[in-house]
C-alpha cells in the first residue's frame, strides 16, 4: 500500500478468497498462487508487481488486476 487505505480482495479463479479486508497504508502481502485477481476500491492506492511488472492504477476508482500464470 502506497496511498490511503482502502479494500481488498485477492481471489484465485475457483472463488477461494486469500485476503479481504482493508489494507492499511505500508501494509504488502505476496501471493505465489497463479491465476489470481486483485480488486481495489482505490487502484491508486496500491501498488501491485505481477511477474516482477509494477502496476499501478492512476485513479482512485475500483481498480481489478489479473494474474496470469507464470510461463
Amino acid at each position: 500500500m502506497t496511498g490511503p487505505p482502502t479494500d481488498v480482495i485477492v481471489r484465485v479463479p475457483d472463488g477461494e478468497i486469500l485476503f479481504t479486508g482493508t489494507m492499511a497504508t505500508g501494509e504488502t502481502y505476496r501471493y505465489n498462487e497463479t491465476p489470481l485477481s486483485v480488486v481495489a476500491a482505490s487502484g491508486a492506492s496500491l501498488e501491485v508487481t505481477i511477474h516482477g511488472e509494477q502496476q499501478q492504477a492512476a485513479q482512485a476508482v475500483r481498480t481489478e488486476w489479473s494474474v496470469p500464470e507464470r510461463s
